[in-house]
């Protein structure tokens, strides 16, 4: 890979009055004038212009509560960009190595000021690291070899293009209720964030360099020592952990498919009350699901302001896979809504690594032993037609496949190895009922 040693910041913030939002964007020309020598400018997709500071100035000071502009600014080592959104900022800013080293302290101190600050998230990285992760496009993926692009995973678009599935790299930027999920060197977290991943999830996060909360209940965490050492195979296993344990794939994707890991972590939304479930080993860190034996779980009331942990030792039950029970019918189900159309191999890899991870489990319980256990997939009503059956049983070698049913609308068969047995159904989504505790399991 071909490296520039830039840095990467970026910065989101809102709820500002129109005087502190002008305050704001000098704090911002001041900054960018300190690290770098300004050289060019301009608004939006106008034609830069030779940098000068009284035209700037006089924008700045006509700026609106409706206002949408871009301000960008190119100098000596240093590109900065300021979106302003209707009293809303978003700063992006790329920086030499070099600059970035000379002026650390106060660029950090920058950062975190104006996250403390009417700040919604914020990260600084190495820009290197950030196009890894995050160029889908494999055409602008100038900066890897042919060979290392071979190796990346891949999907398809809304035009049917082969792209990178960013999905599968640590440092992908996701978002979710318009909170940037990321794993990357030094995040920023709003107490935004804290209405739906409660705070201890956060300060309790292992095996990264630090942990610290700052003001105005702002999360500062930093994964590693040294930012351009991100591409060592211990800093990445520690990026891909924090990402792991946080959850963030559990929380958002949009490959269609999923991320096809074993969960950390799980989250479940009722009403108000955020539930989690982390999974521990006997050492007290974090493991896949199938492995763990401590078991923490939070609930955490956002309306009642009510948090509420408890940690086990244990074994999991057929519940912790299959949360919708049908006494009556004697059935346990779970579900996934794929959309195997984005997918290079037709949802191949995805419904074996699903089927896999609701039929290879150990549990002892009896109700798994007497109730049939349901798998769903919910697709599109074309994908449904689409099935990749022949190739799914290649796949399952290993596993005996029963009583396969057809119709127009959904595919279903029976699966058993050893003790463990699964009914798996193909929907078309279009029957999707609403997800809730008294959810019907027949099928």
């Amino acid at each position: 890979m071909e490296k520039t040693e830039k840095i990467y910041m970026v910065v989101a913030r809102a709820d500002f009055s129109l005087e502190e939002l002008k305050e704001d964007v000098f704090d911002w020309l001041s900054f960018l004038r300190i690290v770098t020598i300004p050289e060019s400018y301009r608004f939006g997709e106008e034609e830069a212009q030779r940098f000068d500071l009284q035209t700037i100035i006089q924008q700045i000071q006509q700026l609106t509560e409706k206002e949408n502009l871009w301000i960008k600014v190119n100098g000596q080592g240093g590109e900065f960009q300021l979106h302003i959104s209707k009293l809303t900022l978003h700063e992006r800013t790329i920086l030499d190595g070099a600059i970035y080293l000379d002026h650390q302290t106060m660029i950090e101190d920058y950062c975190e000021t104006r996250m403390v600050r009417n700040g919604i998230y914020g990260y600084i990285r190495p820009l290197d690291e950030y196009l890894y992760n995050n160029v889908e496009d494999i055409e602008k993926r100038t900066f890897e070899t042919e060979s290392e692009i071979t190796k990346l995973p891949k999907r398809y678009d809304s035009k049917k293009a082969v792209i990178v599935d960013c999905n599968q790299l640590a440092g992908y930027d996701v978002y979710f209720k318009g909170l940037c999920l990321t794993s990357c060197w030094k995040m920023y977290y709003s107490n935004l964030y804290c209405q739906i991943i409660p705070k201890p999830i956060f300060l309790e996060v292992q095996q990264v360099q630090s942990v610290e909360e700052l003001e105005n209940q702002v999360i500062k965490v930093t994964l590693f020592k040294d930012p351009f050492n991100w591409d060592l195979p211990i800093n990445q296993k520690y990026q891909r952990l924090f990402r792991d344990q946080m959850g963030y794939d559990q929380l958002a994707w949009n490959n269609g498919t999923g991320v096809l890991r074993a969960p950390y972590i799980e989250y479940a939304f009722v009403e108000e009350v955020t539930q989690t479930v982390q999974y521990q080993n006997n050492y007290y860190q974090p493991v896949e699901k199938k492995n763990a034996t401590y078991f923490v779980t939070r609930s955490y009331d956002l309306l009642h302001q009510d948090y509420r942990v408890n940690r086990t030792k244990g074994i999991l039950n057929a519940q912790a896979y299959f949360p919708w029970i049908d006494e009556k019918s004697q059935k346990m189900m779970n579900f996934r809504v794929l959309n195997p159309e984005m997918a290079i191999d037709d949802g191949l890899s995805a419904y074996e690594f699903y089927i896999r991870q609701f039929l290879e489990i150990d549990v002892l319980d009896k109700k798994y032993d007497d109730f049939v256990s349901v798998l769903r997939f919910y697709l599109p009503k074309e994908s449904i037609k689409q099935i990749p059956l022949e190739a799914l049983w290649d796949k399952l070698f290993d596993v005996n496949i029963s009583n396969l049913k057809q119709k127009e609308a959904s595919t279903r068969f029976d699966l058993k190895k050893a003790k463990n047995h699964l009914r798996v159904v193909f929907l078309d989504s279009s029957y999707l009922e609403t997800i809730n505790q008294t959810m019907d399991v027949s099928d």
